[in-house]
């Protein structure tokens, strides 16, 4: 059962967009250009949380802006730069004087040099205090029918093996779909493994370019990162496009969901049919090109949820133009 937290950025972003964005079909281009659009979308909101720090404060922040502008928005984005913009905003929503003030001196102690992440990294959870609140809130979810989440740590940092699957996971991808591929490569920056039960992935637009990862059933690693590397990919893919334009003019209306055994608002079965979509494709051609991997049955499944995802979305779903380009671009895309 994935856990995405499926929730929206504070402040939306405007400018121009292209159509040719949104689509369900990968594209390495597209994904890049939709990530530096992102990003630029992700520095209005720093600056906009800054600004409100400084006359907050009454202190002077000119420093910090000056950085922030001076952010290369062709560089992937460290995920803590993401859920620091985010936990600014909350605790000056809140009114919580002091949180802002240790946000703001983590930021300031934090080298401008050292916000991108160049690099995709492996960890265990609660690795960094910039996920501290995240993973308190992965703790505090509740599934209606389910039992409470465990997401516990690794108590390792060696994440070798693990990281060694990924790498495989990400080869056969590549093989297959190197649009996917290359999707993948532009939006995760960070992979954060756990153990536990009761959610077997996450992402958030409040740490932007990290997944979280339930570890792997011993024998069915590769499987496994086959499914929730394109799944919560995608995830991030389909927030940033919400990032730029609604999609569907009927979010919050709730409908049986393709994935969830509860009812869920109409964006989230948006998201769940759209990775879906992506999962079809990816393991209809790794059934079709490496039949010895096994996925046949997990394929049947994606297809059949897939399917209840589209009868929602065609009888219910109230779509923006573009909202409306991208249903269209799962159809013709299973056809």
């Amino acid at each position: 059962m994935s856990n995405s937290d499926y929730g929206r950025f504070p402040v939306a972003l405007g400018g121009v967009v292209s159509e040719q964005w949104f689509s369900a079909i990968p594209s390495a281009v597209h994904a890049g250009e939709v990530a530096v659009r992102w990003r630029s979308f992700w520095q209005a909101n720093a600056l906009e949380a800054v600004s409100a720090a400084q006359e907050g404060l009454s202190r002077d922040l000119g420093g910090l802006t000056r950085a922030l502008q001076a952010v290369d928005l062709n560089r992937r984005l460290d995920p803590r730069l993401v859920a620091r913009v985010a936990s600014l905003m909350e605790a000056m929503s809140r009114g919580d004087g002091y949180a802002v003030y240790d946000g703001v001196q983590a930021w300031i102690s934090d080298p401008a040099d050292q916000w991108y992440a160049d690099q995709r990294t492996v960890e265990s959870v609660a690795s960094h205090a910039w996920e501290a609140a995240i993973v308190k809130e992965i703790r505090a979810t509740r599934i209606s029918g389910q039992l409470a989440i465990q997401c516990l740590p690794l108590l390792t940092s060696d994440l070798s093996l693990i990281a060694a699957y990924i790498d495989r996971a990400m080869a056969h991808i590549a093989e297959v779909d190197p649009e996917m591929h290359g999707e993948i490569l532009t939006h995760v920056a960070s992979i954060r493994m756990l153990e536990g039960s009761g959610m077997e992935g996450m992402s958030t637009p409040r740490a932007f370019g990290a997944i979280w990862l339930r570890m792997p059933e011993p024998g069915g690693e590769l499987a496994w990162f086959l499914e929730h590397l394109v799944h919560e990919c995608s995830h991030l893919h389909l927030n940033a496009l919400l990032a730029m334009d609604p999609l569907l003019l009927n979010p919050d209306e709730i409908n049986q969901a393709p994935i969830r055994p509860d009812p869920r608002p109409m964006f989230q079965i948006l998201h769940g049919t759209f990775v879906l979509f992506r999962n079809c494709r990816v393991h209809g051609r790794l059934s079709l090109c490496a039949p010895d991997l096994g996925l046949e049955p997990m394929l049947e499944r994606f297809r059949e949820q897939f399917a209840k995802g589209m009868e929602v979305l065609q009888k219910h779903a109230r779509p923006t133009p573009l909202g409306e380009r991208l249903i269209q671009s799962m159809l013709s895309g299973m056809a």
